[in-house]
């Protein structure tokens, strides 16, 4: 996990394009992860539990940062539910003809950075990207 979590850019890269056959294998090796490496799971929780105790973050909180077998095993299944999904990716959601002509679609695409959109023009990080 820690890998993957350093990586942001890396995985951006070679998530970009895939299809969903490799996507659903991908989904389904998660949710058996979740499953084989639950009293992992379950340990480093505790561990997180108690440093929310001691941080004192309050019970709401600590209450949304716990998990038990029943939480780690819904986790799963909702994980196996999205692979089962269409893969929506490049799916016209609406579109019309405009007067002139022009055809106007949207589309669903994947989440993450377009590759339309660069860095290109900003003067800040609060100056808005420009998409293509």
């Amino acid at each position: 996990m820690r890998t993957c979590a350093a990586r942001p850019s890396a995985l951006r890269a070679s998530s970009r394009g895939q299809t969903r056959p490799s996507r659903t294998p991908a989904l389904r090796a998660i949710a058996a992860a979740l499953a084989e490496r639950m009293e992992e799971i379950l340990e480093a929780n505790e561990r997180d539990m108690q440093n929310g105790r001691e941080a004192d973050i309050g019970e709401a909180l600590l209450d949304r940062l716990r998990l038990d077998a029943g939480r780690i095993t819904a986790i799963a299944e909702s994980v196996r539910q999205i692979a089962a999904l269409p893969d929506p990716v490049g799916e016209v959601i609406e579109g019309r003809r405009l007067a002139n002509g022009l055809d106007v679609r949207k589309v669903a695409f994947r989440w993450g950075l377009s590759p339309s959109c660069t860095r290109r023009g900003r003067t800040s990080p609060s100056t808005p990207r420009r998409c293509a």
